[in-house]
């Protein structure tokens, strides 16, 4: 379990990277090539509002350093809703459940899952 779960922090560090690297420029900004027209309109509605992709990119940020720092619980309270909103996106907007970037989001989710089903004890608070 162990061996597992240090699998799953590093591809979800790699996974969530990717925000990161995006809103510091490094990754070129998405273009229109990359969506379908509903998808390519989300995404215009996103970049259009100026603070979501930055939040985006530090909600990454504090989970990549949480899941660095080994605190595997609070990063998967906070990577969850945004994990669910990207698979929706590929799911619903995207109309494209079955593609590479909708792989990457089925990994978000696979890992945040596992990593919520793991520290399930440590939430008994929360609920």
């Amino acid at each position: 379990m162990k061996y597992v779960t240090i699998i799953v922090r590093i591809l979800l560090g790699l996974v969530i990277l990717t925000p990161i690297l995006g809103a510091t420029g490094i990754f070129p900004a998405p273009t229109a090539d990359l969506y379908t027209p509903a998808g390519w309109a989300f995404m215009e509605a996103l970049m259009n509002s100026g603070y979501m992709f930055p939040l985006i990119a530090v909600t990454c940020a504090v989970a990549l350093v949480l899941l660095i720092m080994n605190r595997t619980a609070l990063a998967a309270v906070i990577l969850a809703p945004f994990a669910i909103n990207v698979a929706c996106f590929h799911t619903f907007v995207e109309d494209a459940p079955i593609s590479v970037s909708a792989s990457l989001a089925y990994v978000l989710v696979g890992g945040t899952i596992y990593l919520l089903w793991i520290n399930r004890k440590k939430y008994k608070a929360l609920w």
